[in-house]
């Protein structure tokens, strides 16, 4: 099989050997050109490549409710709307200054793909790869994702189908991390970029459900999150970005039905009609292991 008889969206997993492991056996990853469908191990473990350009590297995942597909869809939709966009040049500033903009980026916890797939479009020296544990978020991303810039895939925190040393800069936004896991796969004096929110991040809505009683505290802090982060990776810059956007009620709904904050919150006890406008506040850390 030649590389002009793949599938277009499957042909950025053509060199899948540079930098996938089986999560089985730890053994390189291949493109199975007999296929082209497929990436398998040399103890013929065999991982699908789904026809909407990703591949499944955990089959066997398991995702909380709380993280189903309307919950990603509204998540696209907030993100495209730019209210995020300011986070996203903190993220390519970063980039820019450290002079990582080459090389294997990996993006840990890619949700429905908006930080990936900006990116690869913003520097395309990197080659960017991108993976959730959601399969349904995956599956957006891959979807979205014109240009097959990105080599998306399902996988698992725990146990990252990636080879030793891999990976030039990782992003973690949003997300939550596996450090080991994290330095295992990353070369020496790689550059790991972690987003957190700020402490007035979506404070409007905190007011309101704390006001309430549903949600235990008024007040957030992310310092244990900034403390366990220096404890891996000498910080190099630390930098804290925000804005405050009047919303339209659709997109305050919206807002709500995304954020973890409120994920475990009856939204009908809330009158959101009371929230004009949210501040989407968060601190971009980077760090060199």
């Amino acid at each position: 099989m030649t590389q002009a008889s793949v599938k277009p969206k499957l042909q950025r997993f053509i060199d899948a050997e540079r930098w996938f492991a089986c999560p089985l056996c730890s053994e390189v990853l291949q493109f199975d050109a007999s296929n082209g469908h497929a990436l398998v191990c040399s103890n013929h473990h065999c991982f699908d490549l789904a026809k909407q350009g990703y591949a499944n590297l955990e089959p066997h995942a398991k995702t909380s409710e709380v993280y189903s597909r309307a919950n990603f869809e509204q998540r696209g939709r907030i993100l495209e709307a730019g209210y995020y966009a300011h986070v996203l040049n903190a993220v390519a500033r970063a980039l820019q200054k450290t002079g990582h903009t080459a090389g294997a980026v990996l993006d840990a916890g890619c949700g429905e793909g908006y930080y990936a797939r900006a990116i690869a479009q913003q520097f395309s020296d990197a080659d960017v790869l991108a993976f959730d544990l959601s399969k349904q978020s995956v599956q957006l991303a891959a979807r979205e994702d014109a240009d097959c810039a990105v080599r998306w895939f399902v996988g698992n925190l725990m146990n990252l189908p990636i080879q030793n040393e891999r990976i030039s800069t990782l992003l973690n936004v949003f997300s939550p991390a596996n450090y080991s896991e994290f330095n295992r796969v990353l070369e020496p004096d790689a550059v790991v970029v972690k987003v957190v929110p700020g402490s007035q991040h979506v404070h409007e809505l905190r007011e309101l459900a704390a006001g309430k009683g549903l949600v235990r505290q008024r007040d957030y802090s992310n310092e244990q999150v900034v403390d366990a982060f220096a404890e891996h990776y000498s910080i190099v810059s630390r930098e804290t970005v925000s804005q405050t956007f009047a919303m339209p009620a659709d997109d305050v709904l919206a807002f709500a039905q995304m954020t973890p904050l409120l994920f475990h919150v009856d939204l009908d006890e809330l009158d959101l009609t009371q929230v004009h406008e949210v501040t989407v506040e968060a601190e971009v850390l980077v760090g060199r292991n």
